[in-house]
């Protein structure tokens, strides 16, 4: 170990109580704390760092970090900012990760300046877990480069709030974004003017039509759509597979109507035949229209429904139920 009195101003140098690990291969200077710790994560991770180690290597630099006497010396970082980073790699409880907003702020700045993609993207995760006011959020995601598409809900509250944009919340988002803000809320204020809300408010749009404005301004693309069933679903339809329904092909010709009654065959009533005495008082027969009635050998006229002259059978419509009153019973 080595450093500095104190009593002359300047912070004695000491071994980090965490991340002096006696397996380390390579010691790093932060602020006034000695790590080490183990290159191999970093030259994995990380592009900067094996680029750093390379010069390093090849370089005056040979065996740098190899001891204390010539550690790394990370500059504009912070010690706290370093131990929370090396936590991610260090963790004890294997694939837990609970860890307060400060800590996830510091691991994300740290992995998007020394391009740790894969612990950026961990950050990304985690803080999408954490509920951050929206202007502090646009703020933080702006600032370590992370796609604008997680921020659309954040954008939304912006643009539907009642109060404007403070100075201070102005200064943070800088120009691009205000000037975005403010064509989406003027751009709602023109769509309720045009639908003749007599008091319009922000709230009285819905979420997904705002979203529409929100990403034609900040040019983030459409929604992809989601592939949709071919066969819509609905309960009771001839059953359901795998969540789905068949319906059957639908039936070739006319149809009829719904709850209409099946029509009569037409019928014409025809001239009654003189009958015998004991049948005088019986009521004429009726004929279907274009039936001739055919006399047989009693004298009792017979009708022929199906075209066989002198048949004693009568074909009654498939309609009309034998015996149900709605025909005459022929006499026999």
């Amino acid at each position: 170990m080595f450093g500095a009195d104190s009593s002359h101003g300047v912070s004695r140098v000491v071994h980090h109580k965490d991340y002096y690990l006696r397996g380390g291969d390579m010691t790093v200077l932060v602020e006034n704390h000695l790590y080490r710790i183990h290159s191999y994560f970093f030259d994995r991770e990380s592009l900067f760092f094996r680029q750093k180690f390379s010069t390093s290597d090849s370089g005056a630099e040979e065996g740098r970090g190899s001891t204390d006497s010539n550690a790394y010396t990370l500059e504009d970082v912070k010690s706290e900012d370093f131990a929370r980073f090396l936590w991610v790699f260090y963790n004890p409880k294997y694939s837990v990760y609970e860890a307060p907003l400060e800590t996830w702020l510091s691991i994300l700045k740290l992995a998007n300046r020394w391009s740790f993609d894969s612990v950026k993207e961990l950050s990304v995760r985690e803080l999408e877990k954490i509920e951050i006011e929206p202007t502090e959020k646009i703020t933080i995601y702006h600032d370590n480069n992370i796609s604008r598409l997680y921020l659309i809900p954040s954008y939304i509250d912006v643009c539907k709030r009642d109060k404007p944009l403070s100075f201070r919340e102005g200064m943070k988002l800088g120009m691009e974004t205000v000037l975005r803000v403010a064509e989406a809320r003027e751009r709602l204020r023109q769509q309720a003017a045009e639908s003749c809300m007599r008091t319009p408010t922000f709230e009285d749009f819905e979420d997904a039509q705002v979203e529409v404005l929100i990403r034609e301004i900040f040019q983030l693309g459409s929604r992809p759509t989601s592939p949709s069933p071919a066969t819509p679903h609905s309960n009771g339809i001839n059953g359901s597979t795998n969540g789905f329904v068949k319906l059957n092909p639908a039936p070739s010709g006319n149809l009829p109507k719904a709850n209409a009654a099946t029509p009569a065959p037409a019928t014409a009533t025809t001239p009654a035949t003189a009958l015998p005495k004991s049948q005088s008082q019986a009521s004429p027969a009726q004929t279907p229209t274009g039936q001739t009635p055919s006399k047989p050998s009693n004298g009792t006229p017979k009708t022929s429904i199906s075209g066989t002259s002198g048949s004693n059978t009568v074909n009654f419509p498939s309609t009309t139920p034998i015996g149900t009153g709605q025909g005459r019973q022929f006499p026999g």
